[in-house]
């Protein structure tokens, strides 16, 4: 069965982009292929948060080979919470697949995920790593930590968090408001889903580590930005808001 046919509507796929020329190409190729194989009516929203590198000229080839791919670019640097707002509000589909530019998650998962929907009616489905040491301790250590905090602060009984494979159903973005600029938008989706009702649900899937390009989420000031945000999402739910 087609995904077109299980859903009936629109998937669009959100990836906030930011000096990915490395790897932006693969993934939107990638992700294309799979999508057009199994019939999914789908689009592409890439929003480039003020890139440096060839990344600008490399979507605009993406943007003239693919119809369905649009492409949004920031003035400035805004980081990852203010481009993935954006995407969101581009996005035309009924459910909205996020993930990162370096593919972290085979593009097959995306009919598991779609077929979990439709089987359960989930609102939101929300991917974790079988295993992520590949990374190196220190990060394995960080994200183990930060799970956990996000455990104890928010009652929020995900395995994976800030894992960029996350399908979100239209409604629960139009019913929510997201207000983090940093990578805190993670956790921020599936607190304030949870806390308005919708349902989460988790599947487990190989993780794909980054081979091409630099991640920035170990930067001091990011991880800083992401416990900032953090508490003043905690203390604005302690005052009911």
């Amino acid at each position: 069965m087609k995904n077109s046919q299980i859903l009936g509507n629109k998937l669009s796929v959100v990836i906030p982009v930011y000096n990915e020329e490395e790897n932006i190409g693969n993934t939107v190729n990638s992700i294309a292929s799979e999508l057009s194989k199994n019939g999914t009516d789908w689009e592409m929203i890439l929003v480039d948060d003020a890139s440096n590198d060839n990344t600008p000229e490399i979507l605009q080839r993406l943007k003239d080979k693919f119809s369905e791919v649009r492409v949004f670019r920031n003035e400035r640097n805004r980081k990852l919470g203010y481009t993935l707002r954006r995407g969101f509000r581009e996005a035309k589909g009924d459910v909205i697949f996020y993930t990162d530019c370096d593919l972290p998650c085979l593009p097959e998962k995306i009919s598991y995920a779609l077929r979990i929907i439709e089987v359960y009616n989930a609102d939101v489905v929300s991917a974790y790593r079988f295993d992520r040491s590949s990374e190196g301790f220190l990060r394995f250590v960080y994200s183990k930590t930060y799970n956990l905090i996000i455990r104890i602060l928010f009652g929020l009984e995900v395995r994976d968090v800030n894992f960029a494979c996350k399908f979100i159903k239209r409604k629960v973005l139009d019913t929510i408001k997201l207000i983090s600029d940093g990578s805190f938008i993670d956790a921020e989706i599936l607190i304030k889903a949870k806390r308005n009702g919708f349902t989460i649900l988790q599947f487990g899937t190989d993780y794909f580590p980054r081979l091409r390009g630099k991640s920035t989420l170990a930067n001091f000031s990011i991880i800083f930005k992401i416990f900032k945000e953090m508490f003043k999402c905690r203390v604005k739910l302690w005052r009911g808001k």
